[in-house]
This record gives C-alpha cells, structure tokens and sequence, in this order.
C-alpha cells in the first residue's frame, strides 16, 4: 500500500492548522500528532507549528505540545493558494 504524504506549502500549512485550532480550541497535540492529523510531512509541520507559536497564536508546553494561546489579539492569517 502506497500511503504518500501530499505536498503542501508553508503558508497552507499554517492555515490549515489555524483553523482547526480557531475550530476546536480545546485541540493540544504535539508536532508528530499534528503532522498525522494534517496529514502534513513532519518538516513542513514542525515549521508551520513553529510560526504560529511566534507569531503568539499557539504556545509550546514544557512537554513538547502545541495549544491554541487564549488571549490577544486576531493573527492575520496567509491567504491559501
């Protein structure tokens, strides 16, 4: 069984992930689970995770896991191509 990983941009990435966070705000998971959820290759994962977290939308647990930040302001989002 072939079980390939389609290609995806950075920037689609970060969306992607955004707005399932936005959807389910309670969502932790750590970057191997988003990367399986997203079906997203772990590089462009780890990157995307990466930017949300300094762009202040998502924090990192000591722990290694990612959760949508509860307060601030709106981060403007990349349009998806």
């Amino acid at each position: 069984m072939n079980t390939q990983i389609p290609t995806i941009d950075h920037d689609a990435a970060i969306v992607r992930i955004a707005v399932d966070y936005i959807e389910m705000p309670d969502l932790i998971v750590t970057a191997r689970q988003a990367g399986r959820l997203w079906n997203i290759p772990a590089d462009v994962c780890e990157r995307a995770l990466a930017a949300l977290v300094e762009r202040g939308f998502l924090v990192q647990t000591r722990a290694g896991a990612f959760l949508r930040r509860t307060s601030g302001d709106a981060m403007p989002l990349p349009q998806a191509s």
